[in-house]
């Protein structure tokens, strides 16, 4: 059970979704994914790498295991053939969508009109779009996948590309993230964000000494409470959670 308290606060002009564990539970079909590699290769340890390789690119994966399959093209088909052949293992991390649609909403009333929140994932762009499908999210204008980066997570590029395209590439702006994994929490705080990290794959302790600013089971207790366009920020209310860095409280104090 999260903890019942006052609830914690924080201000941001941006907002950053992984989207594997974050935004969709798809920790089910990807597993069936490696499962079913594995059948035809002996070299392969499916649950090791169900255990050990999540938040990172396939193919960083895939080299590692199995270098002669390491090929991108092939593995992008792969990955966006995984919703089709086993989708069924995956849904929504609860409240994500009604959280994104929220700032995409909000972001209609910015000084500048344009969207205020992106999406940065480890997987390529034919996986990650039909997640949002799915979920009935429409693809973002800044839309980081997998083919975009040279270096994956728990590497900042992706955040740090994010961040700039958005215009809040400044160490001074105020950018969170949502991340489940330990590599994308680590990613997230190399950019310079707060993070966000939701418990759908790890424990909140896991998750915690990852160095999430705010630890929560899923996205179902948050709220935006206005935007102020004077300082450009959302102004986010979260009603519940496992942990939350003291300044968060203070806010709402």
């Amino acid at each position: 059970m999260t903890k019942q308290q006052q609830p914690a606060v924080f201000y941001c002009n941006a907002a950053l979704f992984d989207c594997d564990g974050t935004l969709v539970n798809s920790t089910g079909a990807i597993s069936e994914f490696w499962r079913e590699f594995g059948k035809t290769r002996p070299h392969v340890n499916p649950e090791e790498i169900i255990r050990t390789s999540h938040g990172c690119r396939t193919f960083d994966v895939i080299k590692k295991w199995s270098p002669e399959d390491a090929e991108p093209v092939q593995v992008t088909e792969w990955e966006g053939n995984i919703p089709d052949s086993f989708g069924q293992h995956a849904k929504a991390i609860p409240g994500s969508v009604e959280l994104v649609k929220a700032f995409d909403k909000y972001s209609e009333q910015t000084h500048d009109g344009k969207q205020k929140w992106a999406v940065v994932t480890s997987g390529t762009l034919p996986l990650a779009t039909k997640w949002l499908k799915l979920l009935t999210i429409e693809k973002p204008d800044v839309f980081i996948t997998a083919e975009k980066v040279t270096k994956g997570k728990p590497h900042p590029m992706g955040y740090q590309n994010a961040r700039e395209t958005l215009g809040y590439g400044s160490e001074h702006a105020k950018v969170v993230v949502f991340e489940d994994a330990p590599a994308g929490i680590e990613a997230g705080e190399k950019a310079g964000a707060m993070v966000v990290g939701i418990c759908s794959t790890y424990d909140p302790e896991k998750v915690r000494k990852a160095g999430a600013n705010i630890v929560v089971k899923d996205l179902s207790s948050f709220r935006i409470e206005g935007y102020n366009k004077e300082t450009e920020e959302f102004k986010v209310v979260v009603d519940e959670y496992f942990y939350a860095d003291p300044v968060f409280l203070e806010e709402s104090a």
